[in-house]
């Protein structure tokens, strides 16, 4: 029983917390991100619209690198977590050089994950933005295209330039056909949740990151003090060893002849 609780005080509880945070927000952003990509860029831009976004495409491939890059950078500041994390931070950074290394450690990481932090904001803005699309236009098809008939929408087109994206060749940046029109709602209706459970991974990324910098400003600390107070222990342990070898070597009291 008590080696489990030694496991347990050994247990980096809020490093653990933010690992799982990153690595899921990050496979499921990265998941459906791709998948919500694919339906746009195949399903509407080069199946209606005609033209082809190669930089969408390999936004694609970045968000592969980026759940990678994410996933080893969690398990590596949890490891770091763990290092640093109860008796195994004393055993661990225990000399003036494994303290410095230590604490260049925590700081190399902070200023890392601070960075990444600011990253991931901007994909959330990004995020924010395509749920804002989304709702727009699923407006659109819901009260323009899903509740009419083809005959009322002989005339209809459904035109980029309502969000500012102007094409120079004819008829590129336009969907008037029925069917067409039709195929463009239900790729939209089916990427847009999509976008959504996306934008809601970036948030949990965004906290996992900053549960990691408070944790590592916490280990720095933690790390910085380390030396201090194990000065400190080994001066108390000096102190009471001296203290009870003395006590042994005393002679014994004094005793007069006329008391025999």
């Amino acid at each position: 029983m008590g080696n489990f609780f030694q496991c347990l005080g050994r247990t980096p509880f809020a490093s653990l917390l933010a690992a799982l945070m990153v690595i899921i927000g990050t496979c499921v952003f990265c998941g459906t991100s791709f998948q919500a990509l694919q339906l746009i860029i195949v399903g509407v831009f080069n199946n209606l619209f005609r033209f082809n976004l190669n930089w969408l495409e390999v936004l694609q491939v970045l968000f592969v690198v980026i759940g990678v890059v994410m996933g080893l950078f969690a398990i590596i500041l949890l490891i770091f977590g763990f290092l640093a994390t109860g008796s195994t931070r004393n055993n661990i950074y225990s000399g003036p050089k494994c303290i410095m290394g230590g604490r260049i450690t925590a700081a190399l990481f902070m200023l890392i994950s601070y960075v990444l932090t600011l990253g991931w904001l901007a994909l959330m803005a990004v995020g924010m933005v395509s749920v804002t699309v989304y709702a727009s236009v699923d407006s659109i098809c819901t009260n323009e295209i899903y509740g009419k008939r083809a005959e009322e929408l002989v005339t209809y087109c459904f035109n980029l330039t309502r969000f500012g994206v102007y094409r120079e060749e004819q008829n590129s940046d336009s969907v008037c056909d029925y069917a067409n029109l039709r195929a463009l709602c239900n790729k939209v209706t089916e990427a847009g949740p999509l976008f959504c459970v996306a934008f809601g991974a970036t948030v949990l990324v965004v906290v996992g990151m900053v549960h990691f910098l408070i944790t590592l400003a916490a280990n720095y600390t933690r790390i910085k003090i380390s030396r201090e107070l194990t000065e400190y222990r080994d001066a108390v342990e000096m102190e009471e060893l001296e203290l009870h070898s003395t006590e042994k070597k005393d002679p014994p009291p004094y005793r007069d002849a006329s008391d025999s």
